[in-house]
């Protein structure tokens, strides 16, 4: 008696081609690895956990990579590391044939990495500050912010 893993194998390789499942496996790493792909981006920098932890990788077809964050400013970060994003993302997977990233919001809540919540404690929401409007809950987004208008103005005093 076969496997159920082998039949299944067997009609993805006969109705995708052979290499269907290696790319398959390659590229499910991919989604897993944002952090790591954040951190290649962003060296020596304290805004990396915040960054990685208020995006995440949402989809990947025809070599287009979209990622989503949960508040547009996030957006607006990530937006000014986007050429490094993509570069650190085609070096750590060159054979997905990664050639743009994109950034949207998140219509939901983001699920939290693994890795990053092993790092920091959940934060508990007060219900009576945050009354169901729009507005960032925590103080990183405030920092990473600050750090980002601090950057942005040291390079426009170095033109």
């Amino acid at each position: 008696m076969r496997k159920a893993g082998d039949i299944i194998s067997e009609i993805f390789r006969e109705r995708f081609g052979p290499g269907f499942l290696e790319t398959a496996r390659q590229g499910s790493g991919l989604f897993s690895s944002w952090s790591q792909i954040v951190t290649e981006a962003w060296p020596r920098s304290e805004d990396v956990p915040a960054v990685a932890a208020h995006s995440k990788i949402r989809e990947f077809e025809r070599g287009l990579l979209i990622v989503e964050a949960d508040h547009p400013g996030w957006i607006q970060i990530l937006q000014t590391k986007q050429a490094a994003l993509l570069s650190a993302a085609q070096r750590k997977y060159p054979e997905l044939d990664i050639r743009s990233i994109a950034f949207r919001l998140s219509r939901g809540p983001l699920a939290p990495s693994p890795a990053l919540t092993a790092e920091a404690p959940e934060k508990k929401e007060d219900p009576e500050k945050n009354e169901g409007c729009a507005r960032p809950r925590d103080e990183e987004f405030y920092a990473a912010l600050k750090g980002l208008e601090k950057s942005m103005k040291k390079r426009n005093r170095l033109r």
